[in-house]
């Protein structure tokens, strides 16, 4: 019988195919002004931050006569974004029987008014709501009185240069038709009334959904309010209705009514493919197959009819490309002695073979998992899924109603918008070629963006050529780099952090202008029209990812939502299936790694504390006990994790020889570094044990050279393995969980410290180990999954997250927070004559300016204790000679004496602590190092990235908090 851990990841996993297959429902619904559904949110918030795309299909209701004095007034009609409302999002209103589109994206809301009137008659009309960072497009499409199908579109740019839509998943809503009390909307949205209409969701970022997959609904009565029949205003091609979309996450298994598939049988499909890597059709019988796929965009046949995979030899090399999103005719006929495979008629494989009958049930676009033949496992991970259209299936001359089949991952109707890639993952091998007409000449208000994920330190992401120049955009140890032939911009900050992020680059005659994640780089130049007469370029080249004659490395990782600004052409994020060369790049990249929870074990107290210092302690921790009673999280007895960054690790100090290491590990990553003995200090040999590909390698470098020893089995499974390295004599042998056993001789070699711990995703218990000497970023391991922000034990420890705070100017700070103590240092931040802090000491939060001259502060007392497991929000405002302090929704503030302007020296901004320790920052003796988590911290209305700061000291774990 299966145990209780394989039943719940089958309930999970049946839960996620019921959601699956609640967002492939079709349906309208019908609201009634009164009524509203709160919809799941999609499976990727991160994609809609540049670039946001969402399709539906909307109709009024016919009205009444009591009702058409009502028809002016504005409806409410949708909302997507934060749960608090006075944060980004999308939005739009129904004003009389005109659309209009509201976004924020960090600045001022923008909004435009279709220009064409919705219909009451039933008839739906198609609308598109398209943005690229602070630029929008809707367009209504709809057929005329004429029978002609027509589209407006208007535009609208939302003013200054934010132009991220960021949304986290526990605070995004998705709200339809209408919403419950307990929401807020924003005042472009806080209308007279909820929306009457029927409406029907097509696609949010072509990942298609439904009305029907919500979470909950408000008022919807689909028995008095039966859904509108179904009646489109507009035209439709063919793929449309019949088509059938493959999502590249499952499959469809077709049962014929025939006993098998035998010779002189015919399979055909009409295919528009966009995976480059995949399974088309597959026939079984046993262990026996015959698979038709696509391998790096090309269609391959693989067959195993004697117990021996084989490749076919392909007959007509013109006509493999298939993965360009065009229409084909691909089909496989079986004869008595051979098999044929045909490309839009023209034959591409024909291989002799003893034939085989075949069973009478095959797959279309993937397999199920514990289906996949053993030989092709390698070839194809877990199901092999496509992302394609595919229409006209016919087995046996027959054709295949494939709504009448087990499907996974398949919908119905395949709208073009479907068939296009806006990611790419590079191998460090490959690259794409763009075609770049119409593009302005880099002195002529150039402009380009993407999105790119890594954990790689170098490597070359984007390339423009044109006739003045070109144009480069690279990592640099971690360091984002832009330079053309005058200028190079460098971000302060590092971004391989296996993390999404956006860079915009604006560039003329008067210089270059870099935006990291909607935050202007030190060294761009300010906005301005600087264009030479250039004007645009008719000969330029793009590349990205890499290039394949230059001495940079090429990116490993994924680039995304890539956009160029050109002339007379609509704006639009690249098709990268459309490109001019596709040097083995795949259109689906890897899900980052699961954040990393880092916890530390205790560190040593150096000293005693003494007198008032005693005293206050004793206070604030007799404070935190009566008005703190949280439960610690459950961790892993024993168990420490390390994030995968330089800032955790342990390190330990031995002269004499290390003759063993034992160890439980726990690896959830493919490649990182588990320990390094660095004996070179004393004479001695350097060993390293690590992950490679998910295999252990144990390397070491002594007087006769590099050994490696690498067992065959893969151990990042997540789950915990036993592995003791142990060097005797000339032999060290490396075991795992106590039968796999490598060994190799090492003349002469000698193993000594100092050890190194951590610098990979891996979790380790059970240390025969010297005494550890240093320790930093390392925390217990906690059992359950992380939330976003940042966690502070409360032994110690803080983080440094901005150097560029100006405190003798207005300064506004806000963050959200939850105490597990009651008393601690918030934040700091202070130059050599001026300080602004917040602190929290017996649950009362105080803020205050010291100029070492004179302190002025003010406080807030809550009326429940912060540490209740809930986030509260904490605002300081420090404007002119005021100072302002807001928690939640209680707040005070002081005027103090007038600060001298000096010359806006920078401060640097800490969380948690600060460098020297309270004594130094001025701060009360025996304040209590702050244990909780803080998240969403802004200076000055920018947000401030938590998940890389620029440095980390103590025990902290910047990859997430514990849950209450």
């Amino acid at each position: 019988m299966p145990n209780i851990s394989e039943s719940i990841s089958r309930i999970r996993q049946l839960i996620q195919e019921a959601r699956h297959a609640a967002s492939k429902i079709k349906v309208p619904m019908k609201f009634n002004g009164s009524s509203g559904v709160l919809v799941r949110n999609p499976s990727n918030l991160a994609d809609l931050a540049a670039y946001t795309s969402l399709k539906l299909y909307i109709t009024l209701t016919a009205p009444t006569r009591r009702r058409r004095a009502e028809e002016a007034s504005s409806q409410f009609v949708f909302y997507l974004g934060n749960n608090d409302s006075s944060k980004e999002f999308l939005g739009m209103t129904l004003e009389g029987k005109r659309l209009r589109w509201h976004f924020n994206v960090g600045g001022e809301t923008a909004d435009v008014l279709m220009t064409e009137d919705l219909s009451a008659d039933g008839h739906f009309k198609a609308v598109v709501m398209e943005r690229i960072l602070q630029h929008g497009r809707m367009s209504m499409t709809y057929t005329s009185d004429q029978d002609v199908q027509e589209t407006t579109k208007v535009k609208v740019e939302a003013k200054g240069d934010a132009g991220l839509l960021n949304l986290l998943t526990n605070d995004t809503v998705f709200y339809v038709g209408g919403y419950p009390d307990t929401f807020k909307p924003p005042p472009p949205l806080n209308v007279s009334s909820n929306f009457k209409g029927c409406i029907q969701l097509d696609t949010l970022n072509e990942e298609v959904l439904s009305l029907y997959n919500f979470e909950k609904t408000f008022a919807i009565n689909t028995t008095s309010e039966r859904p509108c029949i179904w009646s489109k205003a507009v035209r439709t091609e063919p793929w449309e209705t019949d088509g059938v979309y493959f999502d590249g996450t499952g499959f469809a298994e077709v049962k014929l009514q025939s006993e098998h598939l035998t010779k002189s049988d015919k399979l055909e499909q009409e295919v528009k493919m966009v995976s480059r890597s995949g399974i088309l059709l597959l026939l079984l019988n046993g262990t026996r197959f015959l698979c038709v796929a696509v391998v790096q965009g090309n269609l391959k046949v693989f067959y195993d009819l004697d117990g021996k995979l084989k490749e076919a030899l392909t007959t007509n090399a013109a006509f493999l490309p298939i993965s360009d999103a065009e229409k084909r005719n691909v089909d496989l006929i079986l004869l008595e002695t051979d098999f044929v495979v045909r490309n839009n008629y023209q034959i591409i494989y024909k291989e002799e073979v003893s034939m085989t009958q075949f069973d009478s049930t095959y797959y279309l676009g993937g397999v199920p998992e514990s289906l996949m033949p053993e030989s092709l496992k390698a070839i194809f991970p877990k199901q092999g899924s496509v992302k394609a259209c595919l229409r006209s299936v016919k087995a046996k001359n027959s054709h295949v109603d494939l709504k009448r089949m087990k499907t996974s991952g398949v919908s119905f109707g395949c709208d073009a918008d479907l068939l296009v890639s806006r990611e790419a993952y590079f191998g460090g091998q490959s690259y794409l070629e763009q075609a770049s007409e119409g593009t302005p000449c880099l002195r002529n208000d150039f402009y380009a963006s993407f999105g790119f994920r890594t954990t790689q330190a170098d490597g070359l992401m984007f390339f423009h050529k044109d006739q003045v120049g070109a144009l480069t955009a690279v990592l640099k140890g971690g360091h984002v780099v832009v330079n053309d032939s005058r200028t190079s911009i460098r971000t302060e900050k590092t971004y391989n952090d296996d993390n999404s992020h956006y860079v915009a680059i604006y560039n003329n005659a008067k210089g270059m202008r870099i935006l990291m994640d909607d935050v202007l780089e030190p060294g761009s130049i300010g906005k301005g029209d600087a264009s030479e007469k250039g004007k645009t370029v008719s000969s330029s080249s793009t590349f990205l990812g890499g290039k394949p004659d230059t001495g940079l490395s090429n990116l490993t990782g994924c680039l995304s939502n890539v956009f160029i600004k050109r002339e007379n052409v609509e704006l639009k994020v690249l098709n990268l299936v459309k490109v001019k060369e596709n040097v083995n790049v795949p259109f689906d990249c890897p899900a980052s790694k699961t954040p990393q929870q880092i916890i530390a074990a205790p560190p040593r107290q150096s000293r005693k504390m003494k007198g008032r210092q005693r005293k206050l302690s004793e206070t604030l921790h007799q404070g935190g006990g009566e008005s703190c009673q949280q439960l610690e999280p459950p961790s892993e007895g024993g168990a420490t994790l390390f994030s995968g960054s330089t800032h955790s690790y342990q390190r330990y100090d031995s002269s004499s020889s290390l003759h063993h290491f034992s160890m439980e590990l726990k690896i959830n990553s493919s490649d990182g570094l588990v320990l390094l003995a660095d004996g070179r200090r004393h004479s001695g040999a350097v060993m390293s044990l690590g992950v490679s590909k998910g295999h252990l390698v144990l390397v070491v470098d002594g007087p006769s050279g590099r050994d490696s020893l690498r067992p065959k089995k893969k151990y990042n499974d997540n789950q915990w393995h036993t592995v003791f390295v142990k060097h005797e004599g000339q032999k060290i042998s490396l075991v795992v969980d106590g039968i796999n056993a490598r060994s190799m001789r090492l003349p002469g070699a000698r193993i000594t410290g100092p050890l190194y711990v951590g610098g990979a995703h891996v979790q380790s218990r059970t240390w025969t180990l010297p005494d550890l000497l240093a320790a930093q970023g390392t925390l217990p391991c906690f059992q359950n999954l992380l939330q976003p922000g940042v966690f502070f034990s409360g032994a110690g420890g803080h983080v440094r997250i901005d150097d560029s705070v100006v405190l003798d100017r207005d300064v506004e700070i806000q963050l959200e927070v939850r105490p597990a103590s009651d008393s601690g240092l918030l934040l700091h931040a202070e130059t050599s004559d001026l300080q602004l802090s917040v602190i929290l000491v017996e649950g009362k939060v105080t803020a205050s300016v010291n100029n070492g001259e004179r302190k002025f502060s003010t406080s807030v007392s809550p009326p429940a204790p912060l540490c209740d497991g809930r986030w509260h929000a904490v605002t300081v405002v420090k404007q002119n000679k005021s100072l302002r302090l807001q928690v939640d929704g209680a707040s005070s503030h002081r005027v103090g004496p007038k600060q001298n302007r000096s010359a806006g020296a920078k401060a640097a901004l800490y969380l948690g602590g600060v460098q020297g320790g309270a004594k130094a920052a001025r701060l009360p003796d025996g304040l209590a190092a702050f244990k909780g988590c803080v998240r969403r911290v802004t200076v000055n209305h920018r947000a401030v990235p938590l998940s890389k700061p620029l440095s980390v000291h103590g025990t902290v774990g910047t990859r997430g908090c514990p849950p209450a």
